[in-house]
């Protein structure tokens, strides 16, 4: 386990959580649009995911069959309860979500990972923080055709060759075709910048010095800021220059910091980060609950309203460590019992993927 990456999963995962906070900003008295920023921490998580791709899958034989089942057993059954918890109260109580219908359509399309154009634009699935699972599983299908080749570098160089055409295609052709323009954006490129990343990290051909330590932290601090601050410095630029390469220096500066002795072990750092899929999943539960408690209580002032900026953080991060240990889990482990092969069976880890 790489101590450095589960703690920025963990990162990740509370940045978007500022997304949802939008309201309830506007409440406390902010200009809107300031919690954009946390649209960030999804970049940050596709750039771990091509890192851990490359490094769970080196110096082992991996089959793509074998990759692709630990990857749907991994990251489909927390989802797919999600998704259908929040299709079942969409059908009873629609009034407590704002674009989410029961449409048994776009529920299939959801559970099978197919995107699709909403009434307002979006490409959100039925848990609308699913667009991103879409993409994961399209690099994990990019990623297993690569391991079809003998080389693991010229499976490497296929994978990212793929996402680079894409994303290519894109750019010259502007595709009308909604689902076309969501897999030929430039942020699919930060899933191959995290397997180049992993590539050089099983190569041994990042900096191990101790003396790297301290600069490497700090140079990644600085880039975390530069993300940030990114809607703010730079607005017009695409998200893949304005947060996917401060991803990547961010999540190497974690790499090369842990080589040289500097790791973030604490505890509940990591059990944050064990926890991020599933803040991920449930964080909006959350939000949304407490965004219309302080809508109720509006009344008493923008002051007041700040007080459920941290009340939020503390709700997220409990539910999301009890759903990983009481949900996740137990799922995971499920369905590794269900699909995996004939032989002895390998303990469930949370490793092999951004979440």
């Amino acid at each position: 386990m790489l101590a450095n990456v589960q703690a920025l999963r963990g990162l990740a995962a509370l940045l978007v959580v500022f997304v949802h906070l939008e309201v309830l900003a506007r409440l406390a008295g902010l200009h809107p649009g300031l919690t954009v920023f946390g649209n960030a921490g999804v970049d940050v998580f596709f750039v771990i995911s091509g890192l851990i791709m490359v490094v769970t899958t080196s110096g082992r034989k991996q089959t793509p069959q074998g990759f692709l089942r630990n990857r749907l057993t991994r990251i489909a059954p927390l989802y797919w309860a999600i998704t259908l918890a929040v299709f079942a109260l969409a059908m009873v109580a629609p009034s407590l979500l704002q674009s989410t219908t029961a449409d048994p359509v776009r529920l299939l399309k959801s559970l099978a990972f197919i995107p699709y154009e909403r009434g307002d634009g979006t490409m959100h699935p039925v848990v609308f923080v699913g667009w991103t699972l879409n993409y994961e599983m399209a690099f994990y299908v990019i990623f297993a055709l690569g391991l079809l080749l003998r080389s693991r570098l010229a499976g490497l160089a296929l994978s990212i060759g793929a996402l680079a055409a894409a994303a290519a295609y894109g750019q010259l052709v502007q595709p009308k075709d909604p689902i076309l323009a969501f897999y030929t954006t430039p942020m699919i490129l930060e899933f191959g910048a995290g397997m180049g990343l992993g590539a050089l990290f099983v190569g041994d051909r990042l900096p191990k010095d101790p003396r790297w330590g301290w600069p490497a932290a700090a140079l990644g601090a600085a880039a975390l800021a530069v993300m940030l601050a990114g809607p703010w410095l730079w607005p017009q630029v695409d998200r893949a220059v304005m947060f996917g390469i401060p991803a990547l220096v961010i999540v190497t500066c974690g790499l090369v910091a842990e080589r040289a002795g500097l790791a973030l072990k604490q505890g509940w750092i990591q059990l944050l980060g064990a926890a991020s899929y599933s803040i991920y999943l449930s964080h909006f539960f959350c939000t949304q609950a407490m965004t219309k408690a302080a809508e109720r209580l509006a009344f008493l002032g923008p002051a007041a309203m700040w007080a459920f900026v941290p009340a939020i953080f503390i709700l997220v991060a409990v539910v999301g460590v009890l759903v990983h240990r009481r949900v996740e889990l137990p799922l995971t482990d499920l369905a590794r019992r269900c699909f995996a092969p004939l032989g002895p069976r390998p303990r469930p880890t949370i490793a092999g993927g951004a979440w």
